[in-house]
């Protein structure tokens, strides 16, 4: 049985079950018979390539069966504009601010990183831990960080002609899965490090290469051409062991694997890591030159975060530096984006807004709405949010790359930017809301539209899939004004058995003590069952009420007699 499935542009991949293929584990030196998961179909630019990637019984890390020629330092996705992305939006920081955190070392203890590309672990570790750092990274990606973000980045390789310091602290995010022969590298590892030196590793966890997968978790799991060895949680730690790893701790989030190794006990913290993030990223937004990449993703960053943990004096400080970088680039910021930006290349849509302006304009709106902004004043804001997340996304297709962070933030945009014409009576944002079951939000709507007169718009939003009533689950206020607007729209259009349905439920949600409705959602039951012709039960009703209620309307008892 066989499964082909397109994962990008230049890759597929076919599931091959119950076959196997005779070979050597790149990761303990295990010879035989492996499991072949999947066939690699691989065809980058003038180059074709058939890759088996095999569990090894032994160790349960996967492996490639050959490795691709690829060059790391290939000036094409320089070309393609990733540096920009990368220190815009795309590298993940939080994480690895969290990771690094958590080791225990203080300020002045030297850390290594390894291909750490841009150079954002060792700049957390400089700047948001006060350790001296050194980084190793040959592509041109390591350039780009050394200018920008001035730090001790060397263009190399780490090999064993840079041995004769030791490390406190040895950082390497996302790396071993690129190496062709782990075993070695995690043995020169540990010839560099302290004797309580503290070694991080990340890596895709092999655990998540299955059938049914999604497509976005295998493109990152597997790079196709690019990860030649995924590890297991038991793998990485045999092979750390077997490399002279004395104490070794793995850890899993949703992207993979995080393993901390050292050849003395552990001592790991836990609880630092936002507070060392959040405090990084607002004093790297005010050190760096307004207007460049990386400044303009400091502050785009620590807008968002802020804004996640609700310190709204820190959202608009960074708010204020993201505004000040925009008007040192770009004059001003924009107001709106050309059609042409939704069809832009990645260096050309950076030339037009900043890459992070959907996430900073999501931020900023979110964090005005959480202090009381009114609604129908942000849809512009969240609409062009929606609009610049949608364009980011567009130029990462064209690379055959994905920015799910962009797309959820244009999605949460888009039904924001709904909610907020809702709110300001633009009736045509309720069926999308609707579409989007944002249920509560089209309720409030249809309250509106009734409360203004507009009897039409509101039966036309109850047609399109409303409903006759408020459901369960939504909050007894919002319940109780749709029941009643229900009624009333429906006593004004002379369909009495719907407003009788309808106040009658309304009765159902009012609590015993007075309340604002009950008089006036008795009086519209009563009308309707008098227009039902049914006079002697609407008599009844209003008797019983009122032997339970105080404060009935002088019109109302005088049914009564």
């Amino acid at each position: 049985m066989t499964e082909t499935i397109r994962i990008s542009r230049n890759a597929q991949i076919t599931w091959r079950h119950g076959q196997t293929l005779s070979a050597r584990c790149r990761n303990c030196g295990h010879a035989g018979e492996m499991a072949l998961v999947l066939e690699e179909d691989f065809k980058p630019p003038r180059k074709h390539f058939l890759i088996n990637l095999l569990r090894c019984p032994a160790c349960t890390a996967c492996f490639t069966d050959i490795v691709p020629d690829l060059d790391y330092g290939d000036n094409a996705l320089v070309e393609l504009g990733l540096p920009a992305y990368l220190a815009q939006v795309g590298a993940g920081l939080w994480p690895i601010a969290a990771q690094l955190a958590r080791i225990d070392k203080p300020a002045g203890s030297r850390l290594l990183e390894i291909g750490g590309g841009y150079g954002f672990g060792l700049d957390i570790g400089v700047h948001g831990l006060g350790w001296q750092g050194v980084g190793y990274d040959p592509s041109p990606f390591g350039a780009f960080g050394r200018r920008e973000l001035g730090l001790d980045l060397r263009a190399d390789y780490f090999t064993e002609a840079q041995l004769g310091e030791s490390w406190d602290v040895i950082a390497a995010t996302e790396l071993i899965e690129h190496l062709p022969d782990p075993p070695a590298y995690l043995r020169l590892m540990r010839q560099a490090i302290a004797p309580d030196g503290v070694m991080l590793l990340t890596t895709p966890d092999a655990a998540t290469v299955t059938p049914g997968q999604s497509t976005g978790k295998l493109v990152s799991a597997l790079a196709v051409g690019a990860h030649l060895v995924l590890q297991t949680g038991e793998s990485l730690t045999q092979a750390l062991q077997a490399a002279g790893f004395a104490h070794v701790r793995i850890m899993r989030d949703e992207t993979g694997l995080i393993a901390y190794a050292s050849p003395a006990p552990l001592a790991l913290r836990e609880g630092a890591g936002r507070a060392v993030y959040r405090a990084y990223l607002a004093k790297r937004a005010r050190e760096t030159a307004l207007g460049t990449d990386t400044q303009l993703g400091f502050a785009g960053r620590g807008l968002f975060d802020a804004t996640i943990d609700g310190d709204y004096a820190a959202a608009d400080a960074a708010w204020a530096a993201f505004e000040a970088g925009v008007a040192a680039r770009f004059g001003r910021m924009p107001e709106t984006l050309p059609e042409a930006a939704l069809q832009a290349k990645l260096p050309a849509l950076s030339a037009l807004m900043p890459l992070g302006l959907g996430q900073a304009l999501f931020a900023r709106a979110m964090s005005l709405l959480a202090r009381g902004e009114a609604r129908p004043g942000l849809e512009a804001m969240f609409s062009l949010s929606a609009r610049a997340a949608r364009a980011l996304c567009q130029a990462m297709e064209q690379m055959s790359q994905r920015d799910p962070f962009a797309e959820n933030i244009a999605s949460l945009s888009q039904r924001e930017a709904l909610l907020c014409a809702a709110e300001a009576g633009d009736a045509a944002a309720l069926p999308a809301l609707l579409a989007q079951g944002e249920v509560a939000a089209a309720w409030r709507g249809f309250v509106g539209l009734v409360n203004a007169g507009r009897r039409e718009e509101a039966a036309a939003l109850r047609a399109a899939g409303l409903g006759e009533l408020p459901p369960e689950g939504l909050e007894l206020g919002l319940r109780q004004d749709g029941a009643f607007t229900a009624g009333m729209l429906a006593l004004q259009g002379q369909d009495f058995p719907r407003a009788v349905a309808a106040f009658a439920a309304l009765r159902l949600l009012l609590p015993e003590a007075a309340h604002p409705l009950r008089w006036p959602g008795l009086r519209g039951e009563v009308i309707a069952l008098f227009g039902l012709g049914q006079g002697a039960e609407a008599v009844e009703l209003l008797r019983g009420i009122v032997a339970l209620h105080d404060g009935a309307p002088e019109d109302l008892l005088q049914h009564l007699g």
